[in-house]
């Protein structure tokens, strides 16, 4: 065969619909064809071909780029497209063979005219074609099978990867909730020691009266406290000759109180339970460690606590000499008022736009456990408590101030102690908490 014979096939290959749109197999064509009919097929390498025809760097490694192999696969399978198309008549055939890069050239018909056309074209498909046929199926399985290998190892690779980043994130999760309980430790630390859960209190006070004739707190502010325990109240009612105690009354503040807590609880990993100060018992108070949501003035038990305590709430006469209820400091210290209270600018209790919470960390019945107690002079104060110990940049004011370690040594606190906060309010909502003194107990 001439090289003009060859010469001529390869363009008629090149210009054939089959490649059309596929330049970058044009250019592998071209390129080995040149070489093998040059005779210079022994520099038709992988490298040779992936840094001469694919651009690729010097340091290509066919062991991680196949991109040869693959652009193969698919040349072979544009020639036997053109070959049973456009190219069924060419007199000479380009084959690229499976394991090597050198193109044979080969005649599909006699040149002498013995055998017609049609006859060459029906021996092509006899003696060429089928072996062709078959061997194209198998490699058409071949290419299906890997195609869903391919498949199978990027959802692997996906599913790693997501796997990886979950992984990453969790433990980037754990880190953070480790440093916000390491940071809390000296306000937490002796509760969270306990594997016991905490047990978190709210107040869910008595009221008489109804919403049609008014209602108004059973207890009086002043009055002394008695026994936790809805049944033991209600056995007093009956024997004092009360009116029907008809409702129980949770303020928004507690509320918004438990989310806080179970929200700290749950990032540093430390079991609790909820209870409503009614249910509560004094063996509770004995044998639990204990957050308490709520003053006096609704967790009537508070009021019969055995620990002397300097912050207390009491009814009190404002600067108009109004009865009032706020919280008196029995021990003041230089500078100290003697009484806060709410102030508000107008009527109704969502008007107020200061207010005061004590937080109160006291030794529980039993001397091992301990009582945490978050009151406010409203609902709102009390929220705000709850924010001021839970808080990271709360919990850092709180620490600074108590701190009685020496310079240099980690943070630790008294064992009890009261701190007295203020709270700035705006319609109806604690928008700041700030320190105003402590004392220890």
């Amino acid at each position: 065969m001439t090289r003009e014979e060859q010469i001529a096939e390869l363009e008629k290959v090149l210009q054939g619909r089959a490649l059309q749109g596929s330049e970058s197999l044009k250019a592998f064509l071209r390129f080995v064809a040149l070489k093998a009919i040059d005779h210079q097929d022994t520099q038709l390498k992988e490298y040779t071909i992936a840094t001469e025809v694919f651009g690729r760097s010097s340091d290509y490694n066919s062991r991680v780029d196949s991109v040869v192999r693959v652009q193969a696969g698919r040349l072979r399978a544009k020639l036997q497209e053109y070959y049973t198309t456009e190219g069924r008549d060419d007199k000479v055939m380009i084959d690229l063979p499976k394991g090597h890069y050198t193109p044979v050239f080969s005649y599909i018909q006699k040149t002498n005219g013995s055998p017609s056309a049609k006859e060459a074209s029906a021996g092509v498909i006899s003696s060429v074609s089928q072996p062709r046929v078959l061997q194209d199926r198998w490699w058409s399985a071949l290419v299906a099978g890997l195609a869903v290998l391919v498949l199978v190892l990027g959802v692997f690779a996906f599913s790693y990867r997501s796997e990886a980043r979950r992984l990453k994130e969790s433990a980037a999760r754990e880190a953070a909730i480790s440093a916000e309980a390491q940071a809390a430790a000296p306000l937490w630390g002796n509760l969270l020691g306990s594997p016991e859960p905490f047990l978190v209190v709210f107040s869910n006070t008595l009221f008489e009266g109804s919403a049609e004739v008014g209602m108004k707190l059973f207890k009086p502010l002043d009055s002394p406290g008695t026994s936790p325990g809805s049944p033991a109240l209600s056995q007093n009612i009956a024997a004092e000759g009360h009116q029907p105690v008809i409702e129980h009354y949770t303020g928004i503040g507690e509320v918004m109180g438990v989310y806080f807590l179970s929200d700290f609880f749950n990032k540093v990993k430390h079991p609790f339970r909820v209870k409503r100060s009614l249910l509560l018992t004094w063996d509770d108070l004995k044998t639990e460690n204990i957050v308490v949501l709520g003053s006096p003035a609704e967790n009537f038990f508070l009021r019969d606590l055995p620990q002397k305590q300097d912050f207390v709430f009491r009814v009190l006469k404002d600067e108009k000499q109004h009865e009032t209820y706020g919280v008196i400091n029995t021990r003041p210290k230089e500078g100290e008022q003697r009484s806060y209270w709410a102030r508000q600018e107008g009527p109704s209790r969502s008007q107020i736009t200061e207010d005061y919470a004590v937080v109160s960390l006291l030794q529980g019945l039993d001397p091992k456990n301990r009582l945490l107690i978050l009151a406010g002079i409203t609902t709102l104060a009390t929220q705000a408590a709850a924010e001021y110990v839970t808080r990271p940049e709360y919990i850092k004011d709180l620490i600074d101030h108590l701190n009685t370690a020496p310079t240099g040594r980690p943070p630790q606190l008294p064992p009890n102690f009261q701190v007295l906060v203020k709270v700035k309010v705006n319609g109806g909502v604690p928008v700041h908490v700030s320190y105003l003194t402590h004392h220890v107990l």
